[in-house]
């Protein structure tokens, strides 16, 4: 009984010295006690109050390999009794009879057919992930517009654009393309095929043709088809000429502009040769007409999708905006007995459409504003009329013009143009000085002497054979022409022929 008290008072002086030391120093303790701990070693309580910092990162470091040595030990471990249990199930299923080779051959069935289930499987993923990818890209085609054609699709994916500068610029906002297909008045499906580029068509928007050039050669026309031709009207006036009435510049930079500038006379309401002829001097020392070579082609899809990105329409919006206003050249070519047209040039500014004169006036603005800069500079007035240019002084010195010219040169280059040197004309004053038709020698306008006289000479011949009892039918609308263009440019100045242009219709309509 005594035997099992003190047996009984020894546990409790342990625990109370456990609670008291704490676990791992009471057993340091009593084996210290017992004998187990050598004399003269430091115990690990010892050496932690006592180590240095560079001590403790040394434990820390050997504690941290221990952990991973003992970590990799019982990944082997478990991996072994994984190993054991496999073996076992496997001396079980084939009933002690340890057959390798029959083993090998069920363990590699196994294995394939549970490869071709995964496969099977992953095979049905990526179906399915196919046709709901599909499924969304078309779904997302039929909602939007996509893709315009390979190379003019780059911005399609920027849909945000600047509405402060659309309202400021008092501009129609159009943020989708369904929102553009009702402001051009055409049906979603029609602004698709509009703005989708092909290089090989079966059908053009675009009717094709040549004119004469006045000083030989021909000039490609390409004038587009009553739906495309609407479209362009309405961007013209919905859009371009919104901009080509205002004053102010609201874009923010020096690239673009709002308006026409003063300096352009071509294609703009109120304004015509005879004005811009009429801002020169009359009968000035020297004028100088300039020439932009390949004037049109010259301004790309790029550039009028920039143009409209300025004004502050989306990446988007104005991408397809550039496609309906832009065309390439084609060449008319038969394949197994059917007529295709395949592209010979990237979309350029096609020379026929009512939208294209409004472009080039609007993107050359700075042109504009640079040459006339230059022009101030040196003492010359500049108009121009599309690619005609036109510079007159009241006095010159030869080498002053020969400078302004390579200036002229280097501007027009740094604008994305090229000048025409066959086409550059310097007129003194013993020269008929004449400004896109416009004669301006003396103190006012006028037309050539030459082109007076052919007038005259229509006149007279009529007049010539209608006393021989023959109605010249086929030049009354030359002669009318003719005299409307005199009217235009000085009516006072040619009263007299007119009148007698005007007594010769009249007197011809009696007869018919």
């Amino acid at each position: 009984m005594m035997d099992n008290n003190i047996e009984r008072d020894r546990r409790a002086e342990y625990r109370d010295n456990v609670q008291s030391m704490g676990k791992k120093e009471f057993t340091i303790y009593k084996m210290i006690e017992y004998g187990f701990w050598p004399k003269g070693l430091p115990t690990p309580f010892e050496r932690q109050a006592n180590e240095t910092p560079e001590q403790y990162q040394e434990r820390q470091r050997l504690f941290s390999e221990y952990k991973k040595i003992a970590d990799e030990i019982a990944k082997v471990y478990k991996e072994k009794s994984e190993i054991d249990t496999k073996l076992r199930e496997l001396k079980t299923q084939y009933n002690g009879s340890w057959d390798e080779e029959r083993i090998r051959k069920d363990i590699a069935q196994r294995i394939m057919k549970e490869s071709k289930e995964r496969r099977e499987q992953r095979k049905k993923q990526l179906e399915l992930a196919k046709e709901q990818k599909s499924s969304a890209w078309k779904k997302k085609k039929e909602d939007s517009i996509v893709y315009i054609g390979n190379g003019y699709s780059s911005m399609l994916h920027y849909k945000s654009g600047n509405q402060d500068r659309l309202v400021a610029n008092g501009l129609p906002i159009i943020n989708t393309d369904r929102e553009l297909a009702d402001f051009l008045g055409v049906e979603y499906r029609a602004l698709r095929f509009l703005v989708y580029h092909r290089d090989v068509v079966t059908m053009d928007h675009y009717h094709h043709y040549k004119v004469p050039k006045r000083k030989g050669g021909t000039r490609n026309i390409a004038a587009p088809k009553k739906v495309l031709k609407n479209v362009q009207k309405k961007i013209l006036e919905g859009i371009l000429e919104k901009l080509a009435c205002q004053d102010n510049d609201c874009l923010g930079n020096n690239r673009f502009s709002n308006a026409c500038s003063d300096n352009a006379h071509g294609f703009i309401k109120g304004r015509s040769v005879v004005t811009g002829a009429d801002i020169h001097v009359k009968s000035p020392a020297l004028l100088i007409n300039m020439d932009i070579e390949d004037f049109f082609p010259t301004i790309t899809f790029q550039r009028v999708r920039g143009m409209f990105v300025g004004f502050g329409y989306s990446g988007y919006i104005a991408s397809l905006l550039a496609m309906l206003c832009t065309y390439c050249e084609r060449m008319e070519i038969e394949v197994n007995g059917k007529r295709k047209f395949v592209a010979t040039t990237g979309r350029i500014l096609p020379q026929g459409s009512p939208a294209s004169p409004m472009i080039t006036n609007i993107l050359c603005r700075s042109l504009d504003k640079r040459l006339n800069g230059l022009a101030s500079k040196f003492g010359f007035i500049y108009t121009r009329y599309a690619d005609d240019m036109s510079f007159s002084t009241k006095e010159t010195v030869l080498a002053d013009a020969g400078k302004l010219c390579g200036l002229v040169t280097k501007i027009i280059s740094d604008e994305g143009f090229k000048l025409n040197f066959k086409k550059t004309r310097f007129l003194k004053k013993n020269n008929c000085q004449s400004i896109t038709g416009v004669v301006v020698n003396s103190h006012q306008l006028g037309v050539s002497k030459k082109w007076v006289k052919t007038l005259r000479a229509a006149i007279y011949n009529a007049r010539k054979a209608m006393a021989k009892g023959k109605v010249p039918y086929e030049i009354v609308s030359e002669i009318s022409g003719m005299a409307a263009w005199l009217k235009c440019v000085n009516e006072e100045r040619y009263k007299s022929i007119i009148t007698d242009a005007y007594d010769l219709i009249r007197d011809i309509n009696k007869i018919i």
